[in-house]
């Protein structure tokens, strides 16, 4: 989609990409903030950024939860009792990582500086519903669970639970992994199982190993994931105010900091100000440099979260599939959904259901296929026109 006077989706995805390193909290985050707020002022949206600290370090933290796990297991053989307990607060502290981003294992990490670059709608009024797009500019880590291998594994065994009704996310395997031990302490009478409280200590050995490798890795050129996500918000952002026909809902913009595969970035902004109390509904844009335009019917790392119902109506339609997509990850839109809000995530994907050449060093620029980018920025835009006409008037005469 061209928008007379401002650079195509492609060409803003491929400047962002020029921010390398652009982990969650560095300065070259900071740096891509600046050219996102100068780039929105640039197209007639007066931007601002708000900072926010966090612990942005994910995987270093659930390597810890995995430390808490094996320290579990070991305690288990000698101490049951207190081996039980502590792999029941290794659990609790998973859930309530998942659930709000602050944890045991948070704490254990280093703390940064972030940003979010907020672009309200110049003309806006109290009175109608909101829209709000989001997608996020940071770089996500390219660690060995990234590459092709496990990511196939992983399509294949989501796949096989029921098309993926019956499918875990990861953050769900090592949970299942602690429930386990927990069982086998509350059994443990005397009775020899350690070949059976073996297999979930080989597991979080295991996820040790590779949360630790992905933590400390570099992050990736990330122009397909999440580059081209945040052209595709900016793009769509610019056709709807090119419009003079109006519109029945305010349309902002948030491109989160910090919040590759951890949406704490949309958890910030939709904490602070009230901004969750107005309600707003919120369409989270995911990768789409190549591949074909789908939307997402759930997500969530641990627990499988189902956005709106009538919004997966409404990006079927758009996106042209009639099967979403049954994500175990995280998704920009997924914050607004774990807080109760009406959401949905759109994005693009290959035949087997993965992002490609996501969190590898060949994600660049030069990946790209516009006709990716632009047919996602199509489908933002029939979104929220949608939006505005099905669901803002019943949301806004609610408000009256």
């Amino acid at each position: 989609m061209i928008i007379p006077g401002l650079m195509t989706a492609a060409e803003t995805a491929s400047d962002l990409s020029s921010f390398t390193g652009r982990r969650g909290g560095s300065d070259a985050e900071r740096r891509a903030a600046l050219w996102l707020s100068d780039r929105l002022r640039s197209q007639g949206r007066a931007a601002t950024i708000e900072t926010f600290w966090c612990r942005p370090n994910w995987a270093l933290a659930h390597a810890w939860h995995a430390v808490l796990g094996l320290g579990a297991s070991v305690l288990i053989v000698s101490q049951p009792r207190i081996g039980g307990v502590l792999a029941l607060v290794t659990m609790a502290s998973i859930a309530l990582d998942a659930a709000t981003g602050r944890s045991l294992g948070r704490r254990l990490t280093p703390e940064r500086a972030s940003q979010n670059v907020v672009a309200l709608d110049p003309a806006q009024t109290p009175g109608p519903a909101r829209v709000i797009v989001t997608a996020n500019y940071d770089a996500g880590r390219a660690g060995l669970v990234d590459r092709a291998a496990p990511r196939v594994l992983a399509a294949t065994l989501r796949r096989a639970g029921a098309g993926g009704r019956l499918s875990l996310g990861w953050l769900g395997w090592l949970t299942i992994a602690l429930l386990w031990l927990v069982v086998i302490a509350i059994a443990r009478n005397g009775t020899v199982i350690d070949i059976v409280q073996l297999v979930p200590s080989i597991w979080l050995l295991i996820a040790i190993v590779a949360l630790v490798e992905l933590g400390l890795s570099p992050p990736s050129p990330a122009a397909s994931d999440n580059a081209a996500g945040v052209a595709v918000a900016l793009t769509a952002i610019a056709a709807l105010d090119a419009r003079t026909d109006g519109s029945a809902a305010a349309v902002d913009l948030v491109l989160q900091g910090a919040s590759d595969r951890d949406p704490v970035g949309l958890r910030r902004y939709l904490s602070r100000g009230g901004a969750a109390r107005e309600r707003p509904i919120v369409l989270g844009i995911a990768a789409s440099g190549s591949g074909s335009p789908r939307w997402w019917r759930s997500d969530g790392p641990l627990w499988p979260l189902g956005y709106d119902r009538r919004l997966r109506e409404l990006a079927a339609d758009a996106c042209q599939a009639a099967d979403g997509h049954r994500g175990r990850g995280t998704t920009p839109a997924l914050g607004a959904r774990a807080v109760g809000l009406r959401a949905i995530a759109i994005g693009c994907l290959d035949d087997r259901g993965i992002v490609p050449r996501s969190h590898l060093r060949t994600d660049t620029p030069e990946q790209f296929d516009p006709s990716s980018i632009d047919a996602t920025t199509r489908a933002a835009v029939a979104i929220i026109t949608a939006i505005e006409r099905t669901i803002a008037p019943r949301t806004s005469a609610v408000i009256d």
